[in-house]
């Protein structure tokens, strides 16, 4: 089922198709893969697709032209414009790129990727209004802002989305910066919304969680050599929220991945949940999350099985700990 995403025009499927993975951000595959698995998300009803360019050096948007640019008129498209060039010439040129790599004319929903603090967010807002403006935006947005920013961003412009990491081992936003979109009605795109896989169903203990992937604060900075952040993590809570979620499998006969994104769905001022494929069984499977709700006490367990972890990590949005969000 379709939903109007927040104060916007646009009609959108709860769950968003990520197009990170296509770039090759989870590893190297076959291009042709890449296009089945975009078309099959599509015809599994998914009409929402996020990109970015810093996506594959645009790369995904690329991509994204090859294997739907015939059904532009059925998608909602949405991008992202790089920390490095939120100066207003800069997101004109990046927007203007973007643009070709679609192959389209307008971009339904862009957004600032990160905060830059180096430039005024009023000379970037500005340049967003602008591309409305001259129609090559349709709306505009944000995308891992925290309390603070976000408060400035909210007093410049009608800012129509925060794109921000969100799920069941990562809670950070409901202390502050949830509350505030949901005031301000403006919905969250929840990024991560699996971990990297942890919440996909393959692992029993976070031992077994590819090394690789175990960048977060939730982990040891010390299992991870280039870690950004200095942190102990939170690894005994988190266990236990992952020993938690393998017995609502059992009990409930969903999968772990139904478990992580209908939760997600249920949760105050969530517009879209973004999951990404490999190929096309994989999106062809997308399916039964689009379908997905959960009943009030699976929620509940949900909720409760993930709090420790909550309270553990504390406020801090950023999952790297890079110091990018305030």
């Amino acid at each position: 089922m379709n939903n109007t995403f927040g104060k916007t025009d646009l009609v959108t499927s709860k769950v968003v198709y990520g197009c990170m993975g296509g770039a090759g951000a989870f590893g190297a595959q076959e291009e042709k893969d890449s296009i089945e698995a975009l078309q099959e998300a599509h015809n599994v009803g998914i009409n929402f697709f996020d990109s970015a360019e810093a996506y594959g050096a645009g790369y995904s948007e690329q991509l994204l032209r090859k294997a739907l640019g015939d059904k532009r008129s059925d998608l909602v498209i949405s991008s992202k414009v790089a920390r490095e060039n939120l100066a207003p010439d800069a997101i004109i040129e990046a927007c203007d790129r973007s643009l070709k790599n679609l192959g389209t004319d307008y971009i339904d929903l862009y957004m600032l990727h990160w905060p830059n603090r180096d430039v005024p967010l009023a000379d970037s807002i500005g340049a967003l209004k602008k591309l409305k403006e001259d129609g090559k935006i349709r709306w505009y947005g944000v995308s891992n802002f925290g309390n603070q920013d976000l408060d400035e961003a909210l007093s410049l412009g009608e800012i129509s989305v925060n794109q921000l990491p969100y799920h069941l081992f990562s809670r950070a936003i409901e202390f502050e910066v949830q509350p505030k979109c949901e005031a301000a009605g403006v919905p969250i795109m929840c990024y991560s919304s699996l971990m990297q896989g942890l919440l996909a169903g393959k692992y029993k203990s976070l031992q077994d969680f590819p090394v690789d992937r175990a960048r977060t604060r939730m982990f040891d900075h010390r299992k991870w050599a280039d870690a950004t952040h200095k942190e102990e993590g939170a690894e005994e809570a988190g266990q236990e929220l992952l020993d938690a979620l393998w017995a609502l499998v059992g009990e409930t006969g969903l999968s772990m991945e139904e478990l992580a994104i209908g939760w997600l769905k249920s949760r105050a001022s969530v517009g879209g949940v973004i999951v990404g494929t490999r190929n096309g069984a994989q999106s062809r499977g997308l399916k039964k999350l689009l379908d997905v709700q959960l009943e009030d006490g699976v929620l509940q367990a949900l909720d409760d099985a993930s709090e420790r972890l909550k309270q553990d990590l504390g406020t801090d949005i950023d999952m790297w700990g890079k110091g990018r969000t305030r």
